[in-house]
C-alpha cells in the first residue's frame, strides 16, 4: 500500500468500529436516549412549575401592596380631619379649655457679676 493509499483510509478503521459499536448498543444507546429525554422533561415540569408558583406568590404581593396602599391613603384622610382647624375648635370646646388673656412679662434686674 502506498503512503497516500494509508493516510487516505487512515481513518476507515475508526469509523468502522464506531459504527459496529452503535450497531451492537443500539438498544442501549435508545433506552439512554429515552432516560435522558424524560429526565430533561421532568426537569422542565419542575422549573416550569417552579416558576409559576413564584408568579402567584409575586401576585399576592403586589395585591397586599394595592390593599396596604389604599389603607395608608384612607389614614392620611383621617389624620387631615382630625388635624383640621374645625375639629380642633370642636375639642376646645368639649375638653373646657379657654381662651388666654392678655399676658403679662416679668421684668427681671440685669445679673449681678462677682468679680476677684
Amino acid at each position: 500500500m502506498s503512503k497516500f493509499s494509508q493516510t487516505m483510509y487512515s481513518g476507515v478503521a475508526r469509523t468502522r468500529t464506531a459504527v459496529a459499536f452503535f450497531e451492537r448498543n443500539a438498544v442501549r444507546l435508545n433506552l439512554l436516549t429515552l432516560a435522558l429525554l424524560v429526565l430533561f422533561g421532568a426537569a422542565y415540569v419542575v422549573q416550569v412549575n417552579g416558576s409559576v408558583a413564584k408568579g402567584y406568590s409575586i401576585r399576592q404581593y403586589e395585591d397586599q401592596i394595592k390593599q396596604l396602599t389604599l389603607d395608608n391613603q384612607r389614614l392620611e384622610v383621617v389624620v387631615r380631619d382630625a388635624q383640621s382647624l374645625q375639629n380642633v375648635t370642636r375639642s376646645v370646646k368639649m375638653l373646657g379649655l379657654v381662651s388666654a388673656e392678655t399676658p403679662r412679662y416679668l421684668t427681671s434686674s440685669p445679673p449681678t457679676v462677682v468679680m476677684r
